[in-house]
């Protein structure tokens, strides 16, 4: 569910403020006494109605740690196996990852060259694949 715009929330905290209770201002803008409430108690605390920034889940480490490691990886041992970077990565790094993360990390690296983010058909490539040479 996203967030009402800054604009209804200042209209609302606007008609509280000039009278309006707030029984009245949720029938008015059409929403719950309780979110009226919530945007006043934010301006009261924080002294802006601006929504909080929401993250769903942890914070990425492992990825982000296989990102920084994988691009000098990649220039030392570019032939090397899956399971041959996976291990790499667990002995330098101290980090497990399965073949498959390795694989998708791979495979959203940026391309090296700027010609090789376009295919022969002039389609955008994902970032990260080779591009396939016809013999």
């Amino acid at each position: 569910m996203r967030a009402y715009s800054m604009d209804l929330r200042e209209r609302v905290v606007a008609a509280v403020d000039g009278g309006m209770s707030q029984e009245q201002a949720a029938v008015t803008f059409g929403m719950s006494v309780n979110t009226v409430g919530r945007y006043l108690a934010r301006r009261r605390t924080t002294g802006s109605l601006a929504p909080a920034v929401q993250r769903h889940g942890p914070r990425p480490e492992k990825k982000m740690r296989l990102h920084a490691w994988l691009p000098a990886r990649l220039q030392q041992a570019a032939d090397a196996t899956l399971a041959e970077h996976a291990a790499a990565l667990t002995a330098e790094q101290g980090v497990v990852v399965s073949l498959a993360t390795m694989s998708r990390a791979i495979a959203t690296l940026p391309a090296d060259e700027p010609g090789q983010a376009v295919t022969a058909r002039g389609r955008r490539r994902r970032p990260g694949r080779p591009l396939k040479s016809k013999v």
